[in-house]
C-alpha cells in the first residue's frame, strides 16, 4: 500500500513537471514569435510585440523556477532545448514561411541527436 502511494505521488509530480515544462516551452516559443514579429516591422513600430515577447519570457521564468526545484539543471536544459528547437522550426516553416536549406536540416539533426 505504501509503495502504491509513493508511486502515485511520484507519477503526479512527474506529470505536473511535464505539464509545466510543456507550458514553459510554449511560452518561450511564443516569446520568440513576438520578438521575430517585432523585428519585421519598420522604425521600431513593433515595440508592443517586443513587450509581449518579453512578458512571455518573464512568465516562463516562473515555470523554470518551479521545475529547477525538482530536477537538475542539465535535465531541464536538455528537455527545454529539445522542445524549443522543435517549436522554433515549426514556427519558422509554417508561420514565417522561411525555407530551411540542407545545412540547416543537417544542423538540426545533429542538434537533436546531441540532446538525445
Amino acid at each position: 500500500m505504501l509503495f502504491a502511494t509513493l508511486l502515485v505521488a511520484t507519477m503526479t509530480a512527474l506529470l505536473k513537471t511535464i505539464l509545466i515544462s510543456s507550458i514553459m516551452v510554449v511560452l518561450l516559443a511564443l516569446g520568440d514569435y513576438y520578438v521575430k514579429k517585432a523585428s519585421m516591422l519598420k522604425d521600431y513600430s513593433g515595440w508592443h510585440f517586443l513587450l509581449l515577447g518579453t512578458s512571455s519570457y518573464f512568465i516562463s521564468a516562473f515555470g523554470l523556477f518551479w521545475v529547477y526545484r525538482s530536477y537538475k539543471f542539465v535535465t531541464v536544459g536538455a528537455i527545454q532545448s529539445f522542445g524549443i528547437v522543435v517549436l522554433s522550426v515549426l514556427l519558422s516553416v509554417f508561420v514565417f514561411k522561411e525555407k530551411i536549406n540542407g545545412w540547416e536540416v543537417f544542423g538540426l539533426i545533429l542538434g537533436i541527436i546531441s540532446l538525445a
